[in-house]
């Protein structure tokens, strides 16, 4: 039987990995681009079934591409895959062309589920998120700064991961072993309310790229 054909769209490369090796064993991943200004270049080249696509990215935004994508004959499906959890940004990705939006801090569950819903000729929101106007309270607080309820070693981690720093790369960096570092991403995951390591990555890399955020020489040496 023919697998459907996934092109994926995330200026992240590790969280695109991580979409990938969670897609792969259903579905044929095509391709991974993380530049917006080369997305619908690699749509017309592939051809996908599905775009699973990010809405902040470099060189073009998201929404922009949507809407193009939506021009093309025959239009491939699109869902977004954001860590932009207000209602707003499902409403305008709707708008746009797509037939998904799922929110990176949902599990990958969620994300598999939207998938075969939007590839079934079916619409999917995370529900958790369509009747809100803001993100749930008890990430909310924690999408303010998840720094500042992390224990000593959790915000190594979580910087580092950040950073794009693999797990072999953060045990070495800190001096412990790679069961150590996987037992603390576990914890990290409990204390921001995560369920999986792909939206972990995301929101890691999410905080590094804001301004202010720690370099790895500054989390390296945290009293």
């Amino acid at each position: 039987m023919k697998r459907h054909r996934l092109l994926l769209v995330d200026d992240h490369p590790l969280v695109a990995q991580g979409m990938k090796a969670m897609l792969e064993p259903r579905y044929e991943v095509v391709g991974l681009v993380h530049d917006g200004a080369k997305a619908l270049e690699a749509v017309v080249r592939h051809r996908p079934d599905l775009v699973l696509l990010d809405l902040n990215l470099p060189n073009r935004m998201g929404l922009d591409i949507c809407r193009d994508i939506a021009g093309l004959e025959p239009a491939p499906k699109v869902i977004i895959v954001s860590m932009q959890a207000e209602k707003i940004y499902s409403d305008e990705s709707f708008r746009a062309g797509a037939s998904g939006f799922v929110v990176k801090l949902s599990s990958d569950a969620d994300l598999l589920r939207a998938v075969e819903i939007v590839l079934a000729g079916g619409s999917y929101r995370n529900p958790k998120f369509e009747a809100r106007s803001r993100p749930m309270p008890s990430v909310a607080s924690r999408l303010t700064d998840p720094l500042d309820i992390l224990s000593r070693r959790q915000r190594q981690v979580f910087v580092l991961m950040g950073h794009g720093k693999t797990t072999q790369e953060i045990a070495g960096l800190l001096g412990i072993e790679t069961k150590t570092v996987e037992f603390h991403r576990v914890k990290l995951e409990q204390a921001l309310a995560i369920k999986s390591v792909r939206a972990l990555q995301a929101l890691s890399m999410e905080r590094m790229s804001q301004p202010g955020a720690p370099a790895i020489d500054d989390v390296i040496n945290i009293d």
